[in-house]
């Protein structure tokens, strides 16, 4: 191995530029939630049976959480997506969570889950927003999914990779 010399540092430099502050944000809050979430999912099931379903979601929401947080660190065409179906999931989990946030680490858990669907949003809008400047200038071919959302077309990250619209 190399030790860094021309590709790995390259890499990391690269990797560094691309993150914007909506980004870096989204990035640090799934991170965060990631480990707050799969804290709460263990405290909730040594707590016992009343609080299955919050350790069962909590415990969803930690590996939702920390797939995206891989999907952005590697800048992957379909994280959109799965931050879309975060965001889904999240506010279908809330009401369930906020029925035991009495619970400092339930409580904790929903107040990491609200920063990271507000960060997210924050980014899914800019990704939308530079998917649309972006449309005039090159050619059309990408899908389009459910919603009218455009599958798999552009990374988190704003990068344009080959074949995309």
């Amino acid at each position: 191995m190399s030790g860094g010399q021309d590709t790995g540092g390259r890499g990391q430099r690269s990797f560094e530029d691309h993150l914007t502050n909506e980004l870096r944000i989204a990035l640090e809050d799934f991170t965060d939630l990631s480990h707050v979430a799969d804290w709460c999912a263990k405290t909730c099931a040594s707590e016992g049976p009343q609080l299955a379903t919050c350790a069962a979601i909590c415990r969803d929401i930690a590996e939702l959480a920390a797939f995206n947080e891989k999907l952005i660190a590697r800048d992957s065409m379909f994280g959109p997506e799965v931050a879309d179906t975060f965001i889904r999931i999240a506010r279908e989990s809330l009401p369930e969570l906020q029925q035991h946030q009495q619970h400092p680490h339930v409580a904790e858990t929903i107040s990491a889950i609200d920063r990271t669907m507000d960060s997210c949003t924050t980014l899914l809008e800019m990704v939308g927003s530079q998917e649309m400047a972006t449309r005039g200038t090159q050619q059309s071919g990408g899908q389009m999914g459910a919603g009218g959302r455009r599958t798999g077309r552009q990374s988190m990250g704003g990068q344009q990779t080959g074949g995309q619209r």
